[in-house]
């Protein structure tokens, strides 16, 4: 015999129908925690990362960087299974605002493969990355970086100090011997590169430091002759010679050119996280011994007459 009175069962099932909905309302607000965010990599959500961009293949193109320290400002991760991020030099790492990741063995090899066939896209992009248990197991290209861009935000304006081999009396440069060089960058790019002007080529030129750099024109063994001017650019080239090995290149103005990878600058070092060398050594390309080795690090102050 049922002697629940009718009350009671409709009280029953009102508190019943209450229970369900707030688990319902649980399970939907922990699968909306543990769920990647799909709309935060939409170029909308990212055009916030550079100072002016475009969109370019469905993701966004910065064609100009922040000044200063932080050039590139990425947003949080999405989820706590995703990052933002880029590739360090030499393709293994991928450098995110919580530290730098491992790549898994099939994400490693695809870039490698790509790189392999001339496909150096990685130089110039921003990723979103899956990563399970600290490494890195998917990689989705979120946005690119104009190579304009890079060069400015890494030298634009800038100077560079050290020093440059000189010329010998058989005409060569395979003396160990060298003299003090500044070099001036412009500061706009233009078709992926930079020039400058080795300033104390034919007047004297005071040094970052105080000292006072003599004109190279005025000694016998003076390195800017023939192919060899004060006229120079910068150029980045990702997978020069093999896969991820990124160089910087110092171009003579008759196409010649020194190249050296401790002053490439990669997306990853416009995210603070792939500093630059100490110095950047730099040797001709082909047979060394044919043009001036030029060493050289970033300076402030100095460039006035002496």
């Amino acid at each position: 015999m049922n002697t629940t009175t009718p009350s009671f069962r409709v009280r029953r099932l009102t508190t019943a129908v209450a229970l369900a909905a707030l688990v319902l309302t649980g399970c939907e607000t922990s699968t909306a925690a543990m769920a990647p965010d799909e709309n935060s990599a939409t170029p909308q959500a990212l055009s916030g990362i550079c100072a002016a961009s475009t969109q370019r293949n469905g993701i966004v193109h910065c064609t100009k960087l922040f000044p200063g320290k932080k050039p590139i400002r990425l947003p949080g991760a999405p989820s706590r299974t995703q990052r933002y991020g880029a590739l360090k030099r030499g393709g293994t790492t991928f450098h995110t605002r919580g530290g730098d990741l491992p790549l898994a063995a099939a994400v490693a090899k695809q870039l490698k493969a790509g790189a392999d066939n001339g496909r150096t896209a990685y130089a110039n992009t921003i990723y979103l990355a899956t990563i399970s248990k600290g490494t890195v197991t998917k990689i989705k290209p979120v946005a690119d970086i104009e190579e304009n861009a890079v060069l400015r935000a890494a030298f634009a304006g800038r100077a560079m100090e050290g020093t440059i081999g000189v010329r010998t009396r058989q005409g060569d440069y395979a003396s160990r011997a060298t003299l003090p060089v500044r070099i001036a960058f412009a500061k706009s790019p233009v078709h992926g590169e930079l020039t400058g002007k080795i300033t104390n080529a034919t007047r004297a030129v005071r040094s970052a430091k105080g000292s006072c750099f003599a004109p190279l024109n005025r000694t016998k063994a003076n390195p800017l002759v023939g192919e060899f001017t004060a006229k120079i650019a910068l150029e980045r080239v990702s997978s020069m010679h093999a896969a991820f090995d990124d160089e910087l290149l110092l171009k003579w103005s008759s196409g010649a050119s020194n190249m050296g990878h401790a002053y490439y600058p990669s997306i990853a070092t416009l995210l603070g996280g792939d500093p630059l060398g100490r110095t950047w050594e730099t040797l001709l390309h082909g047979t060394p011994s044919a043009g001036p080795p030029v060493n050289l690090r970033l300076v402030s102050g100095g460039g006035g007459t002496c």
